[in-house]
């Protein structure tokens, strides 16, 4: 009786032992996490400067992507071009976060206004994401709305965006920020009537091609992100430029951002 009683209470304190020392390795796990930041932009043009600001010291291709690892202000960074369009944003937010970890997630890159209050050249800075193109309003859902969750907007990381609007501030003090809707959708919107017809649906501030996927990826994944976009032209078609020249500055001054904000990230 008494040996049955002592292997039982061993067995009891083996058993003990296993399951505080999984604890204490959870513990461990949880706090040797290491921050890394993900940062995507859909042209070429949009992450060059970034990736040769960076000190890269490894590049994966994944579904045609170019994942960067490095550091850059002696932060882990992975750097990537996903292209153009909602599908490849979706896919590259995801795997950045899966395949390579990324705690945080930054989309930069261009768009088209739809607040004539915001000059060419200004930085928005997003509230939250929508996708203007989705629409199952003929099986009971409003225009947007991602069905039985309830959800067509996502949004960004407050203490990201607060971020994002400090390093707008410290690099580029003779342009003016906003923060906003960024309403995304597989087209290039160039026209009046397009733009109002997006502005009469979700409001918004301005239209791209990436953003509110990267959103959606990173709210299924529990991850902090947030979408700057420098803004092309005007909504009420008064003011015009030439896109390829803007492109350039406009890609450098957003690198300028990022990399303010990466420095300052804790």
């Amino acid at each position: 009786m008494k040996m049955r009683m002592f292997a039982v209470i061993g067995a009891l304190a083996l058993l003990s032992g296993v399951v505080l020392a999984g604890c204490g390795n959870a513990k461990n796990d949880a706090a040797e996490k290491k921050e890394i930041i993900g940062i995507i932009g859909a042209m070429d043009v949009e992450v060059n400067s970034l990736k040769e600001a960076a000190s890269i010291t490894k590049t994966t291709k994944i579904a045609e992507m170019e994942f960067c690892e490095g550091k850059l202000n002696e932060k882990d960074v992975v750097i990537v071009k996903c292209g153009m369009g909602k599908v490849n944003a979706g896919i590259c937010a995801n795997t950045l976060i899966n395949d390579f970890g990324c705690t945080k997630i930054i989309n930069t890159g261009v768009a088209g206004s739809l607040d004539n209050q915001i000059d060419i050249g200004d930085i928005v800075v997003s509230t939250d994401a929508v996708q203007h193109d989705f629409n199952v309003e003929a099986i009971g859902f409003k225009k947007g709305e991602i069905p039985y969750t309830g959800l067509y907007s996502f949004n960004a990381d407050e203490a990201l965006r607060k971020e994002a609007v400090t390093a707008v501030e410290k690099t580029a003090p003779d342009i003016h920020v906003f923060e906003g809707r960024v309403c995304s959708g597989d087209q290039f919107i160039s026209t009046k009537e397009q733009k109002d017809k997006i502005i009469s649906d979700f409001g918004g501030m301005c239209c791209e091609m990436e953003g509110a996927a990267i959103a959606q990826a990173c709210y299924l994944n529990s991850t902090p992100f947030v979408v700057i976009r420098a803004i092309s032209d005007k909504p009420d078609e008064t003011e015009f430029v030439d896109y390829k020249v803007f492109e350039a500055q406009s890609a450098a001054r957003c690198a300028k951002i990022v990399e303010y904000m990466v420095a300052n990230l804790s």
